[in-house]
C-alpha cells in the first residue's frame, strides 16, 4: 500500500497516527508547502506575543516522522492530482503514485481587495511565515482587521508586547460567528479593559502610506498605524480537488462521505478543506477549526488503512478565555435564526440566563441542544458538548440545565432515559467519570 498525504498540520498528522495504528509497514509520503513542521497554528498568537518560543509551538516531537516511518517532503507543493492514474506531480518536478491519498490542504487566509493591501507592514496570521513576519515587525501602533477568534487573539498578543492595538470589525459586534450580541458585549468589555481600542460596524476602505503602511481609512475615520494584521477569514484550498474533478459542497469545501472519502474512490479529505455533516445544523458545513481537523484526520486515516469507521459529524466550538481573562466558550449554533431554514416544522428556542459575572445560553431545535454559549462559568461545557453531540432531548430539563448548581447526579435521569444513544463504552465512561 502506498499512502500520500497532502498537508502537514492537524488533520494530516492525525491521519498518519491512525494509519500507523493499523498499518506499520506501508510507505507514507507527506507533502507540505510549509517548511516548518509539526507546529500548532492555534499557538501562533502566543509566539507573536513573545510568550512561547518556536520549539514550544510543536504539538508532536521532532522525531515524529522518523518514529512513524513517514517520508516528509517539506516545502514541496503538490501541483497536480490525477485520480484516474492515481498520481501527483510536485513542485520539484517529481511524480508519485498512490493507492490512497488524503487532501489535508487546509485553508488559505483571505486577503481582502482593499487598495494598498500590498504595502509593507501588512500580513495575515495563518502560517509560521506569517507569524515570523509579524514577530519581527517594528512599530508602536497596530490595526487588526477582523474581530474573529484569530483577530482578537492577535490584537491581545500585540498589546502584550507593548504595541498600541486597534481592533476593527465591519459587522456590528466582536466575534460575530462565535458569540451572540450579549456574550460579545462581555467579551468586548474585557478586550477594551486590556487597553485595546475597538471599532465595530466600520469597514476598512484603504491603506495609506507610500511603500509602508501608515494608516487605515475606514468609513468613519483614519487610524494611524505602523502595522496591520488581516484576520478576515480563511478560504478552503481546493485547487487540487477542482483539478481532479472532486465534488465541492455549497460552502466550497470538498464534500466527503461518512468515511471521509471524496467523490473519487481512494481520495479522502479532512480538516479545514473538508465539508462534512454538521450535527448541530443537520446539514453540510465547513467547520474549519483545529479540533475538527484532528477528528477528521483520525477517521480518514482509519478508513484509508482499511478499517471502515463512520465519522459521526462535526460541530463548531470555540474558546477564547485564555486571552481575555474570563472563560468563554461557544459550540454549535449560536443564533437560532442562522439555521431556521432547515425545516418549516422545526421549533427553535433560545434560553438565556445573565448574572453579574456570567452568561449562559442554550439553543434548542425540537427540544434538543444544538448550540450553547457559556461565559464566566464554563465548568459544564463538557456536558453541553455531549448533549449536543448525541442530540439528547432536554425539553423537560431546561431549569436544571440552566442552574448554577447543576451537577452530574442531576443528569442521571436524562442519561439513563437516552442510554440507547450512547455506545456501551461511552455510557460506561459517563457513569464512571461523572463528567
Amino acid at each position: 500500500m502506498q499512502y500520500i498525504i497532502v498537508g502537514g498540520s492537524a488533520a494530516a498528522i492525525s491521519a498518519v497516527e491512525s494509519i500507523r495504528s493499523l498499518d506499520r509497514d506501508s510507505r507514507i509520503d507527506l507533502f507540505s508547502d510549509e517548511e516548518t513542521p509539526l507546529f500548532s497554528r492555534v499557538l501562533l498568537p502566543y509566539y507573536v506575543a513573545e510568550e512561547l518560543s518556536k520549539p514550544l509551538l510543536n504539538f508532536r516531537p521532532a522525531d515524529f516522522f522518523e518514529t512513524n516511518r513517514v517520508t516528509p517532503h517539506l516545502g514541496v507543493k503538490v501541483t497536480s492530482l490525477n485520480g484516474a492514474t492515481k498520481t501527483v506531480k510536485t513542485s520539484d518536478g517529481n511524480t508519485y503514485t498512490f493507492d490512497k491519498l488524503l487532501l489535508a490542504t487546509g485553508g488559505r487566509a483571505i486577503v481582502p481587495p482593499i487598495p494598498g493591501v500590498d504595502k509593507e507592514g501588512i500580513s495575515t496570521l495563518k502560517t509560521m511565515a506569517d507569524a515570523e513576519k509579524i514577530y519581527h515587525m517594528q512599530g508602536k501602533r497596530a490595526v487588526v482587521i477582523g474581530a474573529g477568534s484569530i483577530g482578537v487573539e492577535a490584537c491581545i498578543s500585540l498589546t502584550r508586547r507593548g504595541i498600541k492595538a486597534t481592533l476593527l470589525e465591519q459587522l456590528g459586534q466582536v466575534m460575530p460567528t462565535v458569540f451572540d450580541a450579549e456574550a460579545a458585549q462581555i467579551v468586548r468589555k474585557r478586550i477594551e479593559d486590556l487597553g485595546i481600542e475597538v471599532f465595530t460596524g466600520e469597514k476598512a476602505l484603504k491603506f495609506t502610506g507610500d511603500k509602508r503602511v501608515t494608516g487605515v481609512v475606514t468609513d468613519n475615520r483614519e487610524i494611524p498605524c505602523d502595522m496591520v494584521v488581516l484576520s478576515v477569514g480563511v478560504r478552503p484550498q481546493t485547487e487540487l480537488a477542482v483539478q481532479a474533478g472532486l465534488t465541492l459542497g455549497d460552502m466550497k469545501g470538498i464534500r466527503v462521505d461518512e468515511t471521509m472519502q471524496t467523490s473519487t474512490a481512494d481520495i479522502y479529505a479532512a480538516g479545514d478543506v473538508a465539508e462534512t455533516h454538521d450535527i448541530a445544523r443537520n446539514t453540510w458545513f465547513l467547520n474549519a477549526i483545529w479540533p475538527c481537523a484532528f477528528e477528521q484526520g483520525h477517521f480518514a486515516g482509519l478508513n484509508m488503512a482499511g478499517q471502515k469507521t463512520l465519522y459521526p459529524g462535526s460541530y463548531r466550538r470555540n474558546s477564547i478565555g485564555n486571552f481575555i481573562g474570563i472563560p468563554a466558550i461557544s459550540m454549535g449554533v449560536t443564533h437560532a435564526e442562522s439555521c431556521a431554514m432547515t425545516s418549516d416544522e422545526d421549533e427553535f428556542r433560545e434560553i438565556r440566563v445573565r448574572t453579574k459575572d456570567a452568561y449562559k445560553k442554550l439553543v434548542l431545535r425540537n427540544g434538543r441542544v444544538i448550540g450553547a454559549i457559556l461565559v464566566g462559568q464554563t465548568q459544564k461545557a463538557g456536558l453541553m458538548s455531549i448533549l449536543l453531540r448525541k442530540q439528547v432531548n432536554v425539553a423537560d430539563s431546561i431549569p436544571m440545565l440552566m442552574s448554577d448548581r447543576l451537577n452530574f447526579m442531576d443528569l442521571l435521569p436524562i442519561l439513563r432515559r437516552n442510554a440507547d444513544q450512547f455506545s456501551e463504552p461511552e455510557y460506561k465512561e459517563l457513569m464512571d467519570t461523572g463528567l
